[in-house]
């Protein structure tokens, strides 16, 4: 896939538009009727989009991302696309839907599709919908494919649901609606140690300022290191039992490892909430708790392989 910064020249695209935040799976239809449009034509398949998400420049109120820049381009790529376009939305803030549509979207791209979700919109004061792609489609020369919306067990697929499930630490809901589950990337770092010293060393890693947060918890997880996947206890937030109160920590012990991985790249993928955080007497209760937290990890795993839940 190539990835450009600045509009370029693309001639007979088939063009997929929107944020894609969560490449989730309405997403996936969008981009890869995308990709299939242009196989079918013999073209090259085209998105275009922004690097930040545009409330987070027109709004006070910012966007939690579920996606990294990285993460989202990675994901991205994956569905098959040739080429991604992704523009500085500041540059683009006060430009007209029409103008938007002739002079970017026909003078670069001179599309034979264009392919978005059921609520795309664009342009000044979100002006631009789907139904002005429609209506201009014969005037330029380009067929116009709407994404009507993705239903799951009565929920619409879409950024705000997955957000609200990920922020409830609902992973059931979330990773159901995402097409896989929701992760963390990092690379792993050295800590205070709290963890080896009552027998259950952990990994520390830095949550990105630009990821959606999930609510105080301790977490199963799989855990992808070294090239394999391992099952993990994820423990987010402070240290009551350690009377730490200051330091917001992210961390996970890997159930039956035990590699020096300081420095390593890590994937943290989230299977579902254990339990909130909590204050123990002692050392000793928290040993416990921890105890049964694997234990809890392990049934559950269990429960997955039987029903054919996807790890």
């Amino acid at each position: 896939m190539h990835i450009f910064e600045e509009l370029n020249y693309i001639d007979n695209s088939s063009l997929a538009l929107g944020f894609f935040d969560g490449v989730h799976l309405a997403h996936n239809v969008v981009l890869k009727n995308a990709v299939k449009i242009a196989k079918k034509n013999n073209t090259q398949s085209c998105v275009i989009t922004f690097k930040e998400h545009p409330q987070n420049t027109l709004s006070s109120e910012k966007v939690p991302l579920i996606l990294t820049l990285d993460e989202r381009i990675n994901l991205i790529e994956k569905t098959g696309i040739d080429n991604l376009v992704m523009l500085d939305f500041n540059k683009y803030i006060n430009i007209r839907a029409k103008e938007y549509l002739e002079n970017i979207i026909i003078k670069y791209y001179s599309p034979i599709a264009i392919t978005t979700g059921f609520n795309h919109s664009f342009g000044y004061k979100k002006e631009g919908s789907g139904q002005f792609l429609k209506e201009n489609s014969d005037k330029y020369n380009y067929k116009y494919y709407e994404i009507p919306p993705y239903v799951i067990d009565g929920n619409i697929v879409s950024c705000s649901a997955i957000r609200n499930g990920i922020m409830l630490g609902d992973f059931i809901l979330a990773n159901k609606l995402l097409g896989y589950n929701f992760f963390i990337n990092s690379t792993v770092t050295e800590g205070e140690h709290l963890a080896s010293k009552i027998g259950f060393p952990s990994a520390n890693i830095n949550y990105s300022e630009d990821k959606i947060k999930i609510p105080f918890g301790v977490y199963y997880v799989i855990v992808s290191v070294l090239n394999k996947n391992y099952n993990g206890i994820f423990n987010y937030g402070y240290s009551p039992t350690f009377n730490n109160k200051d330091i917001l920590k992210a961390e996970v012990h890997i159930i039956d490892f035990n590699e020096n991985i300081y420095g390593e790249k890590i994937k943290i993928s989230f299977i579902t909430k254990i339990r909130n955080q909590m204050k123990f007497e002692n050392k000793e209760k928290l040993k416990e708790q921890i105890n049964r937290d694997i234990a809890f990890a392990d049934i559950y795993k269990h429960f997955l392989h039987k029903n054919n839940f996807i790890l």
